[in-house]
């Protein structure tokens, strides 16, 4: 009896150690499904991924920056910054120098591709013995950008046509008048987008940097209004003086006519007088 129970119970639990295992490998199969039928997103991720990227390469932006700092000698600081200006492949657009009772100071203002902007700023850093403030601003232009391609596209389409239109097709001189002013005035509106292009592309190929460095000298009081020496003073009213002599007498030989009559009416003013009166 009891060789029987055990066998029994031995049977049992085979039985439901294979149905458990079948569970188990129809889960793992059921999984490997599951696995296989989720799309794959990669090469989407990937396509997305070149598209930003290719984006943001042929983003438009313009670059500038503003800096304000101490330097121990503006002249040499500023035969400096001209140099590395030149060793980068910039330019100077302006200068302007000024002086105070306190301090000299020279404004710059340079012009460097975009992709030397960094770089160029870091070296003129250097000159400085105390920085106030840097500022660095940019303006994406790409949509307007764009936008002005875009309608110069069109307008020249729209000139070309009504050009063919009056290379092919004749009619009275008031068609052909019209159409010579709408041509003119579309010539005018591409000029101006084309002025505005090349605007922005001179922006934003070319960054502004704007330096202002300034170099602390001992006050000094502003020196006196100049005031001339007595002796100077009377030897110019001496000049004056005899300048208004020979300008007189100038005057009277060229009026000496005038003079002449006038006399003569002093001279004769009684008799004049008394045959007026009778």
């Amino acid at each position: 009896m009891k060789i029987t129970i055990i066998l029994t119970f031995g049977i049992i639990s085979l039985i439901s150690c294979s149905t458990s295992m079948k569970e188990s490998n129809e889960q793992l199969e059921n999984a490997s499904m599951g696995v296989s039928d989720v799309p794959n997103t990669d090469n989407e991720d990937h396509q997305v991924g070149n598209e930003d990227a290719k984006l943001a390469e042929n983003r438009k932006i313009i670059w500038t920056a503003n800096l304000r700092f101490q330097v121990a000698d503006v002249n040499i600081s500023t035969k400096s910054l001209q140099h590395i200006c030149k060793q980068y492949g910039g330019f100077i657009s302006s200068m302007n120098l000024t002086s105070t009772n306190y301090q000299i100071a020279n404004s710059v203002q340079m012009r460097i591709s975009n992709d030397k902007f960094e770089n160029l700023i870091d070296e003129i850093k250097k000159e400085a013995i105390y920085v106030d403030e840097i500022k660095i601003h940019s303006n994406d232009v790409t949509e307007e950008f764009i936008d002005i391609q875009s309608r110069l596209k069109t307008k020249k389409e729209v000139r070309d046509r009504y050009i063919a239109i009056l290379n092919t097709k004749t009619g009275n001189v008031k068609d052909i008048i019209a159409a010579e002013e709408a041509i003119r005035k579309i010539t005018e509106e591409i000029e101006a987008k084309e002025g505005r292009l090349r605007y922005l592309k001179d922006k934003v190929n070319f960054s502004t940097i704007a330096i202002t460095m300034y170099q602390k000298v001992e006050f000094k009081p502003e020196p006196e209004i100049y005031e001339k020496p007595y002796v100077k003073k009377l030897i110019e009213g001496l000049n004056n003086g005899w300048s208004i002599i020979t300008s007189f007498v100038l005057l009277l030989s060229n009026i000496w006519p005038i003079v002449l009559l006038a006399g003569l009416l002093l001279w004769k003013r009684k008799w004049i007088i008394g045959k007026t009166k009778k």
